[in-house]
C-alpha cells in the first residue's frame, strides 16, 4: 500500500511538472505576439473599403468563391440565392469569404449588422452553372538527384526558405533566409540574393548583394508579378511588402499587415484566383492545433484573413508551441489544386527548448513535407494523422520547397534548403532537382 502511495505522488509530481513546463513554454512563446484582425484594413476604413469593392466572384470547375470586404466584429454576412419567386437563404459567415459547389445561379450576400440596423446589401453576382467533372489526382515526385542552386559565401552561409523567379531581364533569381552562421534564426535579417542565365544553372548560381536589410528579422520571402510590377511579401509575425519594377531593385518596404489574425504567422505564399483577386497562405496555429490561414486581398496591399486552408485536429503527429505547418506553397496541376507544407517542430515542450542549442531529436522529420490536393484553393480539409487524412496525397523529402514550372520545356522542378545544422539532404545550399507527376486516382 506504501508503495502505491509513493508511486502516485511520483507520477502526481512528474505529470504536474510536465504540464507547468508544457504550459509555460506555450505561455512565453505566445504572450510578444500581437493579433489584429483589422490591422490591415482598419475599422474606420472597412465600410468605405467594402462599397468600393463590393462582390468578387473567383470560379473553377464545379466550384464558385464569393469575396468582398468583412467586420466581423459588427456584422454577420447572409449568403441568399435567387429561387424564381424569391431569395432564399443558403448560408451565413462572419467573414469575407463563402464557398458554393455545383449548382450555378443567381446569389447575392447581405451584411447584417450586430446592432439590429437594417441589413445592407453587399452584392449580387450571377454563377455560371459548372459541372463538376471527374478530374485526376496526381501525385508529385522527385524525379532525379540533387544538384546545387546557390549558396551564398560573401553575405551568409547557408539559404533557408526562398523564393525563385525571372527577373524583367530574363534572369532566375533566387532570394532566400541567411546568415553568417550555421543557423541562428534571431539573427536572419536580410535575404541573400542569387542569380543565374539558366535553371537549373551549372554550377549554380552567383550571389549578389542582399536585399530586405532594416534590421529586423526578416524570413521567407515571396515573389509574384503583376502588370509589370514584382512584389516580394515577407515575415515573421506581420506582413511586410516591398516592389520592383524589374525584380532587382527594390524599393517602398512597407508594413501592409502589422498583426496577423492568427499567432505564429509566416512563410506567406501568394496565388492570384481571379483578376483582381489574390490568396496569402501562411503558417498559424490556433490552441493547440497547427493550421494554414488564408488571407484575401484585392489590390495586394489590404489583407483581410477569410479561412483556414488546412487544419490538423486529434491524430495529426505535430503540434508544435510554434506551429508546425511550415512552408506553404500552393500548386495548380491539371484542374486540381495541391497544398505542400513542411511538416516540421515537433509537439512537446523540450523540443522548443533543445532548439535554441540546435538539437533536433527527430532527423528526418526535418524535411518531411506532405502535399495535399482539393478541387479547389480554398479548402484542403483536415489532417488527422497519415492513416486518416483522405485529401493527403504524398510525402516528400523537401525541406521548405519551391515548386516551379518552365512552361516552354513543360518541366518541374522541386527546391530544398534548411539550416546546415540539421538539413540532411544539404549542407547550407538550396538545391534543385527534377519533378514529376503520377496519377493516383478519379475524385470528384
Amino acid at each position: 500500500m506504501k508503495f502505491w502511495k509513493i508511486f502516485i505522488i511520483c507520477a502526481g509530481a512528474i505529470l504536474g511538472t510536465w504540464l507547468a513546463l508544457e504550459v509555460g513554454l506555450r505561455i512565453f512563446v505566445e504572450s510578444p505576439l500581437k493579433t489584429d484582425f483589422y490591422s490591415s484594413i482598419t475599422r474606420e476604413e472597412v465600410l468605405l473599403n467594402q462599397q468600393e469593392t463590393g462582390l468578387k466572384l473567383a470560379q473553377g470547375t464545379g466550384w464558385a468563391h464569393f469575396g468582398w470586404i468583412a467586420d466581423p466584429d459588427h456584422e454577420v454576412y447572409i449568403i441568399e440565392k435567387y429561387n424564381g419567386d424569391g431569395w432564399l437563404p443558403v448560408g451565413q459567415t462572419r467573414f469575407s469569404s463563402f464557398l458554393v459547389r455545383g449548382a450555378g445561379g443567381r446569389y447575392r450576400i447581405r451584411a447584417l449588422p450586430a446592432d439590429g440596423s437594417q441589413a445592407r446589401l453587399i452584392g449580387e453576382v450571377e454563377v455560371a452553372s459548372v459541372k463538376a467533372l471527374a478530374s485526376p489526382v496526381y501525385r508529385p515526385e522527385i524525379a532525379g538527384k540533387w544538384q546545387l542552386l546557390f549558396k551564398p559565401q560573401a553575405y551568409g552561409y547557408y539559404i533557408n526558405d526562398h523564393t525563385v523567379y525571372r527577373d524583367a531581364e530574363g534572369n532566375w533569381r533566387l532570394v532566400g533566409i541567411t546568415h553568417k552562421s550555421d543557423g541562428n534564426y534571431n539573427e536572419e535579417k536580410y535575404f541573400a540574393v542569387g542569380v543565374s542565365n539558366d535553371l537549373p544553372p551549372a554550377g549554380g548560381m552567383k550571389e549578389e548583394k542582399p536585399v530586405a536589410d532594416f534590421g529586423d528579422l526578416a524570413w521567407a520571402p515571396h515573389v509574384i508579378t503583376e502588370n509589370g510590377t514584382y512584389y516580394m511579401f515577407w515575415s515573421p509575425h506581420r506582413l511586410e511588402r516591398m516592389t520592383s519594377g524589374d525584380g532587382i531593385t527594390w524599393s517602398g518596404r512597407e508594413t501592409v499587415m502589422p498583426a496577423p489574425y492568427h499567432k505564429f504567422f509566416r512563410d506567406g505564399m501568394v496565388i492570384k484566383v481571379a483578376d483582381g483577386q489574390w490568396l496569402l497562405y501562411t503558417t498559424a496555429k490556433e490552441a493547440l492545433f497547427s493550421q494554414v490561414d488564408i488571407y484575401q486581398s484585392f489590390d495586394l496591399r489590404k489583407w483581410q484573413y477569410i479561412d483556414t486552408a488546412l487544419r490538423s485536429d486529434w491524430g495529426s503527429e505535430r503540434n508544435s508551441p510554434f506551429a508546425s505547418t511550415e512552408s506553404p506553397f500552393v500548386i495548380q496541376y491539371k484542374g486540381r489544386y495541391y497544398l505542400s507544407i513542411t511538416y516540421n517542430n515537433d509537439t512537446f515542450f523540450w523540443n522548443g527548448l533543445l532548439l535554441p542549442f540546435k538539437v533536433w531529436l527527430d532527423g528526418p522529420s526535418y524535411n518531411d513535407t506532405l502535399i495535399f490536393q482539393s478541387d479547389n484553393p480554398y479548402d484542403f480539409g483536415v489532417y488527422r494523422g497519415q492513416s486518416n487524412s483522405p485529401s493527403l496525397v504524398t510525402h516528400l523529402a523537401a525541406h521548405g520547397p519551391e515548386y516551379i514550372y518552365l512552361a516552354d520545356k513543360d518541366t518541374w522542378f522541386i527546391t530544398t534548403a534548411g539550416w546546415p545544422w540539421i538539413a540532411t539532404i544539404t549542407a547550407g545550399e538550396a538545391a534543385i532537382a527534377p519533378l514529376e507527376w503520377q496519377p493516383v486516382s478519379q475524385q470528384k
